[in-house]
């Protein structure tokens, strides 16, 4: 199992990764585009998805496998830091895949508005998110870097707006505007409405096992963790 994981790693390294295999298993549970108008000039899509996706692929447990336990103490599969809350507590794969919540998309003239309400996160954590696209035919680990085309973060192409610190009790919200059609920070572009213009769209959330946030890219290998996900599908 190492093994396999160790190939899907190597090819989407370049990337950092950003916990998308997760939906080679799970993108049938996406929900699919409503073209529900959230303006009547514009009759632009909208969409609503509360199924959250926890992505086990790059964490493991102390035997250097993929979590098979709910007390399995979690370690970041790139440099295998262990996975700490801000008290300096191991996390467990329980404490981990405990996010829970809701994310809305609606694209509007010039881009798209995504607001996030969590819960489950790690209290005090930082967190950012990323908007993530791909080729004609979507997710597909068959593919050179799953089929990936584009990585960026939501908001501001600088990152300066795509990240909060979850509060004591672990909720969070945010809110941003991501100007389309354009380039995106880390990787390759977006269209003018992620919805209806794209075969597939993510958004990740990182953890930041250092308590910081590199501006647009993710940071360096060891220092976030892909925790969870919402799958968009048109």
């Amino acid at each position: 199992m190492k093994n396999k994981l160790n190939n899907f790693y190597n090819l989407t390294k370049p990337l950092k990764s950003l916990g998308l295999l997760i939906t080679a298993v799970l993108s049938l549970t996406a929900c699919e585009t409503d073209d529900v108008s959230s303006d009547a000039n514009l009759n632009l899509p909208n969409m609503t998805n509360n199924e959250v996706i926890t992505v086990p692929f790059f964490v493991e447990n102390g035997n250097g496998d993929m979590p098979s336990s709910s007390e399995d103490l979690l370690y970041e599969f790139r440099l295998l830091n262990p996975i700490l809350n801000r008290e300096g507590n191991h996390l467990t794969w329980e404490d981990f895949s405990t996010v829970s919540g809701i994310a809305s998309v609606a694209c509007m003239e010039g881009g798209f508005e995504v607001e996030m309400q969590l819960s489950g996160l790690i209290p005090n954590g930082v967190y950012t998110f990323w908007n993530v696209t791909f080729h004609d035919g979507g997710m597909d680990p068959s593919k050179e870097m799953l089929n990936i085309r584009g990585i960026g973060c939501i908001g501001a192409s600088d990152g300066s707006e795509n990240y909060f610190i979850a509060s004591n009790d672990g909720t969070g919200y945010i809110k941003a505007f991501t100007q389309t059609p354009n380039s995106l920070s880390m990787i390759g572009d977006i269209k003018a409405c992620p919805l209806s213009d794209e075969v597939e769209f993510h958004i990740v959330g990182a953890y930041h096992l250092d308590s910081k946030t590199w501006g647009a890219d993710l940071g360096p290998d060891g220092t976030a963790v892909e925790q969870f996900g919402f799958i968009f599908k048109n």
